[in-house]
């Protein structure tokens, strides 16, 4: 069968798009089908459910027969299937149209003629004057566009509008970004700085594996998000956010969906590929498809040189400390947070931070912990890159997934790289929920944990005289460190969203959703007041909170935790031995990396 497509969009403030699929060549009754969920998104959203006007011509017989098929009877020649799709949700998961832009992810727009899915397309684009395409997919002619299979259609989103292109040569290759939204940021900046990520990958894996790349960029009043693609990924920014901290954060977005052209849209767990594109794809490797690259994302803007060895040990930090504060961490492995992610990952709730663990955050620690390891059991001669080079050499480049377990596993070749038996460790660490022993790991590059007070910024600073007053840490650190709870106050009133197990709110009965309207009768309205009040309070000391819950008027007495202790910070020991330094300068990059090497260690 032959199968084109049509995408218009005449009235663009209407938020619907119009397609029109063309068949030729089908020998009996054809299902049409809309994906239920787009790859790198572990989530039914159910894009049916934006369907409109299904219209079939010439007039023969359909009936939909479930929540995303249409079943057509056999046609007289050509079928020519129409359809509009409501496009008016902003994210890098789903299309959005409206009057200054469309933003297509194709499973949320294109149907697929099931048995067609391997077959070549092609796609013809009619946006409104004055308007451009920006897209992946080669193009034969202006506005037309080919794929060679629908998961290849889908893996190229499109960017159709007058937004800014950003173009530069990086390895003989074009590279660009397309800017939708207005934004303060230094273009030539960002150019340099994306140079340097893309190098530091590319050195990892000796070499890019696609033949263009494309960030779409869209700048937004608020919120951060990223989706990768095979030779493109979509990010959203805030507008603002391109000046310290915020900036450095972006940079690391634009890492972590690099990365992963070849860790998730290359280097993948066999269930992932190929989809069913109307059902759950389990797999228990989620972890590392996102962990690991999770894990790589800080190593990358360290070894490109946009952070230092001592912002990288700060991050670092900063992430144990968040995924220690987590009590989920003892009910969920990573295992599980991968299997469960079609039901959990993306629906949290007031109860999430309670038995549930990101496989974003856990598994690139356990990633940092199997770097160690692999270095530690090889005397530096081996490391993770090697793990992710033999992945890349026996999976990425026929494209064929890796098995969940057993021969040819992860955990198989992260054994034949490290020279030893790993089933302990990812026993414990991957399906299991054991706490994770950093200390003896760190020591393998010669880093320590190191007790820093913290200033009310969260910056650490000398300690002060003997007796001294801790300095207040930041309001959310004061509010979790002493109450146990985490809350808002954005919408004019502030209200608790988690309260964390065996906590002193916990005890107390303060529930999720609880609006905070006074303490010891003193009215609060913000978390600065809250937490201000609350550090005053001594340990011990019962604390009456009046709250609203569901409009009833309450009083809670909270016996106020102790003041919390100081975060340990990552630093380097003072006399690293040769072999610390030798693990640290690899780690770090701080010496030319080596091409990683495929062969299992001795």
């Amino acid at each position: 069968m032959n199968v084109s497509y049509r995408l218009s969009m005449p009235q663009p403030h209407s938020h619907l798009f119009e397609v029109e699929v063309r068949i030729s060549g089908a020998a009996g009754p054809l299902e049409l089908v809309m994906a239920s969920w787009t790859p790198g998104s572990y989530l039914l959203r159910e894009f049916a459910r934006h369907v409109q006007d299904f219209r079939v011509e010439p007039a023969v017989d359909w009936t939909k027969t479930d929540k995303s098929t249409w079943r057509v009877a056999a046609p007289d020649g050509e079928l020519r299937v129409s359809y509009r799709v409501y496009a008016n949700e902003l994210t890098v998961r789903t299309s959005h149209l409206d009057s200054t832009h469309g933003y297509v992810n194709g499973a949320s727009v294109f149907m697929f003629a099931r048995g067609t899915e391997t077959g070549p397309l092609e796609v013809t684009i009619e946006p409104p004057e004055g308007w451009r395409v920006t897209t992946t997919l080669p193009s034969p002619a202006p506005l037309r566009y080919r794929a060679e299979s629908y998961d290849r259609l889908v893996d190229a989103p499109m960017e159709i509008g007058t937004h800014e292109l950003i173009e530069w040569e990086q390895d003989g290759l074009p590279h660009r970004y397309a800017v939708w939204g207005r934004g303060e940021f230094d273009r030539d900046r960002l150019v340099a700085d994306t140079r340097r990520i893309v190098d530091a990958a590319k050195r990892l894996f000796d070499g890019l594996p696609y033949r263009s790349y494309l960030f779409i960029l869209h700048l937004l009043p608020e919120g951060r998000g990223g989706l990768e693609h095979a030779d493109s990924s979509a990010l959203q920014a805030d507008r603002w956010a391109f000046e310290g901290e915020e900036y450095e954060n972006f940079l690391a977005l634009v890492a972590h969906e690099h990365f992963h052209v070849w860790n998730a849209k290359r280097i993948r767990p066999a269930p992932l590929g190929p989809f069913d594109y109307t059902a759950e794809n389990y797999t228990t490797n989620l972890w590392v498809v996102e962990g690991l690259t999770t894990y790589y994302t800080d190593l990358i803007l360290r070894r490109s040189g946009i952070i230092t060895p001592e912002r990288y040990l700060a991050r670092l930090g900063e992430s144990i400390a968040r995924f220690e504060s987590l009590p989920g961490r003892g009910h969920q492995s990573l295992a599980e947070s991968s299997f469960d992610t079609w039901i959990r990952f993306y629906r949290p709730d007031e109860h999430t931070p309670n038995a549930q663990i990101s496989y974003y955050q856990k598994g690139a620690l356990v990633g940092l912990l199997l770097d160690l390891e692999i270095r530690g059991a090889t005397a530096n001669r081996r490391s993770l890159d090697d793990l992710m080079l033999v992945l890349w050499e026996r999976y990425g480049a026929p494209d064929v997934g890796y098995p969940e377990s057993g021969e040819g596993s992860v955990e198989a070749l992260a054994a034949e790289v490290a020279g030893k038996d790993l089933s302990e460790f990812f026993d414990r660490y991957s399906r299991g929920t054991e706490e994770l022993g950093f200390a003896p790991y760190l020591q393998v590059a010669g880093v320590g944990l190191v007790a820093a007070p913290e200033t009310a910024a969260g910056e650490s600073t000398a300690a002060g005289p003997a007796g001294a007053a801790p300095k207040r840490p930041a309001d959310a650190a004061v509010l979790e460190g002493r109450l146990g709870i985490r809350a808002g106050d954005r919408t004019g009133r502030l209200k608790v969203a988690n309260v964390l197990t065996d906590t002193p709110a916990w005890k107390a009965g303060i529930d999720a959703a609880d609006e905070i309207v006074a303490l010891d009768g003193f009215r609060v309205a913000t978390v600065p007041e809250l937490a201000k009040r609350v550090w005053a309070g001594k340990p011990g000391e019962n604390l009456a909170f009046t709250i609203f819950r569901r409009d009833e008027l309450l009083t809670l007495l909270v016996e106020l935790g102790p003041v919390p202790a100081p975060k340990a910070r990552l630093s380097r020991v003072a006399k690293p031995t040769d072999a610390q330094e030798a693990a640290w300068a690899g780690w770090m990059g701080l010496v030319p990396l080596e091409p990683a090497i495929a062969e299992p260690a001795d």
